[in-house]
């Protein structure tokens, strides 16, 4: 996939809801700015390659085959080249204990998936409005 500016880095293995958020970016305008690794240790390797530009915000879903979200996250925290990069897990579970040790983790915002009929996927779009728009930091 060929990105303009790719701004979004979306961490998930579900092809259903891949295709749903890659419709709700389109219907936003913001297709051209999402990169999809459809596995963590991808990711990582996007995220590693230095000729790669790095995204303004990582998605992330826990439950992904090989290496999980939290072993993503664990990596992302412990680089110098990743910590600053906000990342928003996004995940079908909303157990307090996924949600605090995420955010003891050095997650920035946990949200669960939301599969509400008439605007799929649009939460995540405000997600990615939230933190490319309203968001300020001193990083990147």
């Amino acid at each position: 996939m060929s990105v303009a500016r790719p701004e979004i880095l979306l961490v998930e293995d579900n092809p259903d809801d891949v295709a749903t958020a890659t419709r709700a970016f389109q219907q936003a305008d913001l297709a051209d700015h999402v990169v999809v690794a459809n596995e963590c240790v991808h990711a990582l390797a996007y995220l590693n390659n230095s000729q790669a530009p790095l995204p303004r915000v990582i998605l992330l879903d826990l439950k992904m085959p090989a290496m999980d979200g939290r072993s993503l996250l664990q990596h992302l925290r412990a680089s110098e080249r990743t910590r600053h990069i906000p990342v928003v897990i996004v995940s079908t579970s909303s157990h307090p204990d996924d949600i605090a040790s995420c955010y003891r983790m050095g997650a920035n915002s946990f949200v669960v998936k939301q599969f509400n009929g008439p605007h799929p996927g649009k939460y995540i779009v405000d997600v990615v409005r939230y933190w490319l728009t309203l968001n300020r930091s001193v990083c990147g």
